[in-house]
């Protein structure tokens, strides 16, 4: 399965293909010669050194139709907090490319394990008592594993052969990263080399390497520019590479005399994403919207003529994913899940599979094929934790293989849905977003929250969230806007936002559709709060600063006060922010937030949280991180001091140790219980329960909270 930048894979909705391929005029090609651009192929072998639903397209009717149905079901009984974060068990589960094996991670406190069951039945073994890795990936031929960690890359024979162990250290001066398993070699992985000059930041070259037992390498290719994606042709070479030039990125295509030429460019933030080759290496597949709008699966052949084999029938959404087929590299499931999670068989077989497991799993689903059994692992806004499948294609049958956290997930009856809505903004725009309601309440008395999400280029999507399931467990309604400017709904919608992330146009799709909410029957006017993280929080504190009076508390997360100025931040950073290779100050630019504009940095500022700071009159809590890397610490103290000289309602919590998102389990249950407390408080919600011990000595340790709060 290949996933896509932040994207997750999806393969759940079942139907037939019913749109025909459309060819695309070839785009302008330079042929031979190395356009400046330095990439050679190479032979040479080196020993080792040690969405909106469719239904909801209709109107209103729809969306009531959904509500109706949540206030008829039965009140759920409040769940204890914590039973709404789960650790997993179960990591990185992986089916061997012809369907034979399945394999996965298994963690017990600091350590893992690595773990083998046969397809055809038997008992699960455990391969490693002990496995440095945080993915698993199968060879080709599967009868290896490569075990892939921040600092090691190790191959494991499934069979006991010899030649298993570490065969590559990755970072560090050497600059080695992982870069895939090569597609078609029986044992062997791909490597990308950096190659640095004391005192320089940036890299001056760049090579790519195959890499297999005993960690002999073969040089397949190298340059000056960075090359941030490749396709391997079945004869083992390098077919097609994808670099950067300048600030776009361009496709390369390898030349009989091994040399390349430009294929296509993707400018202007187009996204070229490399699946693999066609059957004789001359052509190529890619995830990508040149001279388009919406992200679909997409043909380049020699000549540069494109062709769109597959995109989203509702004209909504992106392709969010694509599942290969793992005998001849092409295309065969292709997944959307902006709007109403949906897969489409780009094959008979397919096709078939899909309406087969539509029958015995209607949920959502992402799907692994093999030409065995497909491995399927359930995702809905009401499945916690993991639940891995084998699922046969051709007779429909359905088994259990991984069930994480098993009895101890919370009942799917127990926690509410996800409804996908649309509204219209002020403008005229569709703007879309995710609702999701308590069940059995009244909905026009209850609390609505804004959670806003972060990036912001980024979406929301409609799997589980251990926050909105808490909060509607509560008696909340969870609105989720998907503002102009975020992700997953083509270009035009990203680049709908026009740079105006101050207090103006994002602003107000994130406004409107509260009210739109709250005009029809969704949420109490008295008693509406806002939240979220990163750019959420940024939204949060302009919120409640903006004097627009809809918010009557809100929670602002490792906010930026001053969204121009931690961009500029950022970028003078130079070592985050960047996308495929292409600099942070470049994507601001192209977005409409050029950090070098004085226009842009003034107008950013006067808007800014911090500037309002004496506007700021709303209860407010904050919760900032102490080693955050994207939002500098000082930026959200000094605002916090404002506030406080000003007297105003507001409690900062500083977790000393978190990064900008923590994975620390304690931070995640503080955060929780700090949330529920603070709309408990001043939404009316039920009150929040008291920590426990663990917890308590936790928050004492590691937070600092001002004032001073009693918990």
């Amino acid at each position: 399965m290949t996933d896509f930048r932040w994207l997750r894979c999806a393969a759940a909705a079942m139907g037939a293909l019913a749109l025909g391929a459309t060819t695309l005029p070839a785009s302008p090609a330079k042929a031979g010669g190395q356009l400046g651009d330095g990439w050679k192929q190479t032979d040479r072998a080196l020993a080792r050194p040690s969405q909106l639903g469719p239904g909801l397209r209709r109107g209103s009717e729809t969306l009531n139709a959904a509500l109706a149905a949540e206030q008829a079901r039965a009140v759920p009984a409040q769940i204890a907090r914590d039973a709404f974060l789960i650790e997993p068990a179960i990591e990185s589960v992986a089916i061997a490319p012809d369907g034979g094996h399945v394999a996965w991670l298994r963690i017990v406190g600091e350590e893992k394990s690595l773990w083998l069951q046969a397809t055809g039945g038997g008992a699960p073994r455990k391969l490693l008592r002990r496995a440095e890795a945080d993915e698993i990936f199968w060879s080709h031929d599967g009868q290896w594993l490569f075990l892939v960690s921040g600092r090691t890359l190790r191959m494991v024979s499934i069979a006991g052969e010899l030649g298993s162990g570490l065969i590559a250290r990755l970072g560090g001066s050497g600059g080695l990263r992982f870069a895939g398993v090569d597609p078609w070699q029986p044992a062997a992985a791909i490597v990308k080399e950096e190659l640095r000059v004391d005192g320089r930041r940036d890299p001056v070259g760049y090579r790519l390497w195959r890499i297999g037992r005993g960690g002999t390498k073969r040089l397949l290719a190298y340059g000056r520019r960075d090359l941030v994606d490749y396709a391997i042709a079945p004869d083992g070479r390098i077919a097609f590479a994808k670099i950067v030039e300048g600030e776009h990125h361009a496709i390369l295509a390898r030349t009989a005399d091994g040399r390349f030429r430009t294929l296509a460019r993707c400018v202007l933030l187009e996204r070229c994403d490399v699946i693999g080759t066609t059957a004789d290496g001359r052509g190529l597949f890619l995830s990508s919207d040149i001279g388009g709008d919406l992200r679909v699966v997409m043909r380049i052949d020699p000549d540069g003529r494109r062709t769109i084999l597959h995109r989203d029938p509702a004209g909504e959404a992106d392709l969010d994913s694509v599942a290969v087929d793992p005998v001849s590299g092409a295309p065969m499931i292709a997944g959307y899940r902006s709007g109403t999670a949906a897969s489409y068989g780009l094959t008979d077989a397919a096709r078939r599979g899909l309406a087969l497991l539509a029958r015995v799993l209607p949920g959502d689903a992402i799907v692994d094929p093999t030409p065995g059994p497909w491995l399927v692992r359930e995702r809905d806004a009401r499945v916690q934790g993991g639940r891995w499948r084998l699922f046969d294609p051709r007779s429909g049958r359905l088994t259990l293989l991984l069930d994480d956290p098993g009895a101890h997930r919370l009942a799917a009856d127990r926690l509410a849905t996800t409804i996908e809505v649309a509204f219209p903004a002020s403008d005229g725009m569709t703007i879309h977003g995710l609702l999701t309601v308590p069940a059995g309440r009244d909905l026009a008395h209850v609390p609505l929250v804004a959670a806003v999400h972060g990036g912001p280029w980024s979406h929301d999507t409609t799997g589980y969230s251990a926050t909105t399931q808490l909060l509607a467990n509560r008696g909340y309604a969870v609105f989720r806007p998907q503002f102009r400017g975020s992700t997953g709904f083509g270009r035009a919608y990203m680049f709908a936002a026009k740079g105006d992330f101050g207090d103006g146009r994002v602003q107000r799709d994130i406004e409107d559709g509260v009210r739109w909410l709250l005009a029809r029957g969704v949420g109490d006017p008295r008693r509406v709060a806002i939240s979220g993280a990163s750019f959420g929080g940024y939204s949060t504190l302009q919120a409640l600063s903006n004097g627009s009076g809809l918010f009557r508390v809100g929670v602002a997360i490792v906010p930026p006060t001053d969204f121009g100025w931690v961009s500029r931040w950022v970028v003078d950073r130079g070592d985050i922010g960047s996308a495929q290779g292409i600099p942070f100050a470049t994507t601001l630019r192209l977005l409409g937030l050029d950090d070098r504009d004085p226009a842009v940095a003034r107008r950013l500022a006067a808007q800014s949280p911090f500037a309002r700071v004496a506007a700021m009159r709303t209860p407010l809590l904050i919760i900032a991180a102490g080693k955050d890397e994207r939002v500098p610490i000082r930026s959200v103290v000094d605002y916090a001091a404002q506030l406080a000289l000003l007297g105003r309602d507001a409690s900062v919590v500083v977790a000393r140790k978190q990064p900008h998102a923590p994975d620390d389990p304690m931070a995640r249950r503080a955060y929780l219980y700090l949330l529920e407390d603070m709309f408990a408080r001043h939404l009316g919600g039920p009150p929040a329960a008291v920590p426990g011990a663990e917890l308590r000595a936790w928050i004492a340790a590691g937070l600092d909270v001002h004032p001073p709060r009693r918990v």
